[in-house]
């Protein structure tokens, strides 16, 4: 299954580690999201979002909510 939170993760940085670094999070928290062990909370995409330089709806919705997204 197509994870995008994976994409958009390793299309900006080398590594879980490095983005949990750039988030702020530990290293395991980064890991279960970025696998899809664990689903983000609001608070979670909201700062994905940041760190991602995500301006967009559409592009929040297809990185957070595929199943709805039209693209």
């Amino acid at each position: 299954m197509d994870n995008p939170i994976r994409g958009a993760v390793f299309s900006r940085f080398s590594s879980i580690s490095a983005f949990a670094k750039a988030i702020g999070w530990k290293q395991n928290k980064a890991s279960r999201i970025v696998n899809g062990v664990q689903k983000p909370s609001v608070k979670d995409m909201e700062q994905m979002s940041q760190c991602f330089g995500i301006t967009d709806a559409a592009t929040f919705v297809s990185i957070f909510f595929p199943s709805l997204s039209t693209m």
